[in-house]
């Protein structure tokens, strides 16, 4: 166990001090993923910038490129982080930049479906074994171990959660 501080130790003595009664203890780990998920984002973001591309647009073309097959904007949303406008916006992009095209669902005509272009595929293709090793530059700080057992603990919240 280390023995330096990091942010979440600095703001859990400051509310100890404001308001001894409370357990901050949940700032332990809550603040840390928050903090953790922050600092992610935003280094997917750097790497992926070159492209014009955010992560969660990376996500999208991502999730098309491993379905095979065109999926509908809702299933879209339900394999990514974000709300169905927040979908919406990053697929007008998307399709703006020749990446993605919509079409009319053939089972129901007031549907869409979206697939990749051979743009987008191409540019999944060249993007993911880069931002794959900038991962695995990021987890650098963590033993193989700890990396193993960080993506167990996660997994067992996540199914909790979903």
């Amino acid at each position: 166990m280390t023995s330096r501080r990091d942010v979440v130790d600095d703001i859990r003595a400051t509310w100890a001090v404001r308001f001894p009664e409370l357990d901050t203890e949940p700032m332990e780990v809550i603040g840390r993923i928050l903090r953790a998920a922050r600092f992610l984002q935003e280094a997917a973001d750097g790497w992926l910038a070159g492209a014009g591309l955010t992560r969660a647009e990376f996500d999208l073309l991502s999730q098309l490129r491993r379905s095979g097959a065109p999926l509908r904007p809702g299933e879209l949303t339900a394999g990514v982080v974000g709300s169905p406008a927040a979908t919406t916006k990053r697929l007008h992009k998307l399709v703006d930049a020749g990446l993605v095209r919509r079409a009319t669902d053939p089972d129901d005509a007031r549907a869409a479906r979206v697939s990749l272009t051979p743009s987008g595929e191409r540019l999944v293709d060249e993007l993911l074994p880069r931002q794959l090793v900038a991962e695995e530059s990021l987890l650098e700080v963590l033993t193989p171990d700890q990396q193993r057992r960080l993506a167990g603990l996660l997994r067992t919240a996540l199914l909790g959660w979903e």
